[in-house]
């Protein structure tokens, strides 16, 4: 990491805005040149009123269901909190195997309530590994005290994103 350069960036997550796919296609790009990207991606599967959320490994490709199908009336919060702790362990094994950047879908409610994979974000960052991640407007609060001014605010267009990237990462690349 250069020392001007802040070791996390964030992407504001709006609806219609595809950070979901920047993140996934910002991952394919760099593997050639940085073979240890940790991360997860997320997933939508399915249509209609009930769709299931997953988190791809960018190590390995799995996929991890953390939405619960919690029936048709249903209108709470479907994220499942041991789905979401195996993703964490899955990011912990990536970690422990070594990494050079970690791309997460999200800064979200768990994250914000200090749980989901806050603990993974906190390693990282005492790692002085880079970060890139999303954070929803409901939760950019909860972002700003989290990171404490150690992030930076991209566009969600993958160019600035990756000019970030091979910023922290030192790469000599051509944007693409």
């Amino acid at each position: 990491m250069r020392p001007d350069l802040p070791q996390i960036a964030a992407m504001r997550a709006t609806a219609g805005v595809p950070v979901d796919a920047i993140l996934a296609e910002t991952a394919a790009i760099l593997r050639p040149a940085v073979s240890r990207i940790a991360g997860i991606v997320q997933e939508e599967h399915g249509s209609g009123e009930r769709p299931m959320t997953r988190l791809r490994d960018l190590r390995d490709g799995a996929l991890v269901r953390i939405s619960q199908d919690l029936g048709r009336h249903a209108r709470g919060c479907r994220l499942d909190p041991g789905a979401l702790a195996q993703a964490a362990r899955r990011l912990e094994d990536a970690l422990d195997a070594g990494a050079d950047l970690l791309i997460l879908n999200r800064f979200g409610k768990s994250e914000a309530e200090g749980g989901g994979l806050r603990p993974v974000i906190e390693r990282v960052m005492l790692a002085g590994i880079p970060i890139l991640t999303a954070v929803r407007d409901a939760y950019a609060g909860a972002w700003e005290d989290f990171h404490g001014g150690l992030a930076v605010r991209l566009p969600a267009e993958r160019q600035a994103v990756l000019g970030w990237c091979h910023a922290a990462l030192h790469l000599n690349l051509e944007p693409m």
